[in-house]
């Protein structure tokens, strides 16, 4: 059995807590979800994405699309920067149902795995503190 310092220095393992038990993670597929998300949702962006974020009403996932220009890499490491941020967002601790619309920029090919999920989580706060104010 690995030690949490060995954990810690590889750099995919799973978090040792479940962030989430009662929402599931869906991806987004409708024209109209993302056309909605554009036009209703929060932007928030940062060095490496730029995310179109709305609460869920009613709904208990966490539904995610992803915008992956080819300037950023070939088939491969476009995919692999989609799985990527899929595994962050899974892990991700939300305390409310979100769509998220996420767009990468350039910078993103460069980027390390601790990084993504660093701005991401950064992002996510923002949001949340600003839906928490208003409630």
């Amino acid at each position: 059995m690995q030690t949490e310092e060995e954990k810690e220095g590889k750099s995919f393992q799973p978090d040792s807590v479940a962030s989430r038990d009662f929402l599931t993670f869906d991806t987004l597929k409708k024209k109209s979800d993302f056309e909605k998300l554009k036009k209703e949702g929060r932007v928030l962006k940062n060095k490496y994405l730029i995310m179109y974020i709305l609460p869920g009403k009613g709904q208990q996932s966490l539904r995610a699309g992803f915008g992956i220009s080819k300037k950023t890499g070939k088939a491969y490491q476009r995919n692999k920067i989609r799985r990527v941020l899929k595994e962050i967002l899974r892990k991700v601790s939300l305390p409310f149902a979100i769509d998220i619309f996420i767009i990468t920029r350039k910078a993103i090919a460069e980027a390390g795995y601790s990084e993504l999920k660093e701005e991401l989580e950064r992002s996510l706060k923002i949001l949340s503190k600003q839906i928490n104010s208003r409630i």
